[in-house]
């Protein structure tokens, strides 16, 4: 059963069974005794479909301080239309099954802005209840189709696609003088997003993809999918690979097969560059990952003040270093940010015209650059914020500084 296509009854009245419907759902939304309605009136809640329960729990919580600082800095500055934004959170335990049942408490809740969840399978289930419902959401999902407007008309992209992804990965191991690739793929909606990406990609910039390896997530051995790249005769590899438990796999298996090949991947494979996290064999300079371009630094060009500044508040949020990456390039500042713009442009808390102001937005100022929309194009940057950084540049002065947030970037892309 498919728990997107049934909706609970919206509280309209206020009665007995209401009163205890609201203390229930204060429970299950992490409130306490207090209910839903607890807020004050001019509040405007921000719901956060998050794992707040689960395996996905204390890796995933680093990932929403983005828009705490966001709507801490708003509220600071006397909110949004002078009405304070303040969170309210529900469980989704990073479970596509449980997503759709997340969102629909937070609609039944009021809520009309969402922020999560992460992962684009989870996004998928929750868009099911939220696209109806016509809920302004930003999730984290690298997925290129989650940012097409005419499919998913309210759901707002602001991390870079699995595509601008792809096209690095390609334009890098051309420049490293590649000619045969392999992949190297989790089985997930943005993995299979990316690899899309790749098959065209990889031949566009001259190269031949020689293996394609899917691997499920979590696996507890990447030794075997690493010697069918070798044995295929891969010299490097394009991989998807985003969690911490894959990417040590990953690493773990190379060094157990002595094999160095180029890896050109995913954001999360800067968590190869931090210290004590991987066998010392493991170490070597060719692993490169996506990042924004605003991120990394060469001799000559240091990150923008306001991205430091950004920086400089996480690393107060007493983030995990592992996870300082990660958390860097969530969607959700942005996606705050730009909710502020559309409501203080549209005048209105009215969904329909806040779609309308972001969807004939020209050039908002985003943390990685300007943040353009349109009815059809839901993707608020396309490739040119997007770089890869050499993942092992964790001594430089400047990435040291910052716990690994600022990488080198990778020479000539």
């Amino acid at each position: 059963m498919n728990p997107g296509n049934h909706s609970l009854p919206i509280e309209t009245g206020v009665d007995r069974r209401t009163v205890l419907a609201s203390a229930l759902g204060a429970l299950a939304l992490g409130g306490g005794l207090l209910p839903r309605n607890a807020h004050a009136e001019d509040d405007v809640k921000i719901g956060w479909v998050k794992p707040i329960t689960g395996p996905l729990a204390s890796s995933f919580a680093p990932l929403y301080l983005p828009a705490q600082i966001a709507m801490d800095e708003i509220n600071a500055a006397g909110g949004i239309l002078g009405r304070k934004l303040v969170k309210v959170e529900v469980d989704d335990q990073g479970s596509p099954a449980q997503s759709p049942i997340a969102t629909r408490r937070l609609i039944e809740d009021g809520v009309k802005f969402i922020v999560g969840p992460i992962g684009s399978s989870q996004t998928l289930a929750s868009l099911e209840v939220a696209t109806p419902a016509k809920i302004i959401q930003a999730s984290y999902a690298s997925a290129t189709e989650m940012g097409d407007g005419t499919r998913f008309p309210y759901h707002y992209q602001f991390n870079f696609t699995s595509g601008a992804q792809a096209k690095r990965h390609a334009e890098l191991l051309a420049k490293l003088g590649i000619k045969k690739v392999g992949l190297l793929i989790e089985d997930s909606a943005a993995g299979a997003s990316t690899r899309d990406a790749l098959l065209k990609e990889i031949p566009a910039n001259g190269m031949q993809i020689v293996s394609e390896q899917t691997f499920p997530i979590k696996v507890a051995d990447m030794t075997p999918f690493l010697r069918k790249l070798r044995s295929d005769g891969a010299e490097g590899i394009a991989a998807h690979v985003s969690n911490n438990v894959d990417i040590t796999q990953l690493l773990v298996g190379l060094s157990r097969m002595a094999w160095k090949p180029p890896i050109a991947g995913h954001t999360g494979l800067l968590f190869a560059g931090t210290p004590g996290a991987v066998p010392d064999s493991a170490r070597y300079n060719e692993i490169y990952a996506a990042t924004y371009r605003a991120l990394t630094y060469t001799d000559k060009e240091q990150p923008p003040e306001r991205v430091q500044a950004f920086c400089g508040k996480l690393l107060k949020g007493n983030v995990p270093d592992s996870l300082l990456g990660p958390a860097a390039t969530t969607p959700f500042y942005d996606f705050i940010y730009a909710l502020k713009y559309a409501v203080e442009k549209s005048k209105s808390w009215d969904t329909e015209q806040i779609k309308k102001a972001l969807d004939t937005s020209n050039g908002i100022d985003g943390l990685f650059g300007k943040m353009v929309f349109s009815p059809s194009r839901h993707s608020a940057y396309d490739s040119e914020v997007v770089a890869m950084a050499v993942a092992n540049s964790m001594e430089d002065p400047l990435s040291k500084q910052y716990h690994g947030l600022f990488r080198r970037r990778a020479p000539g892309v």
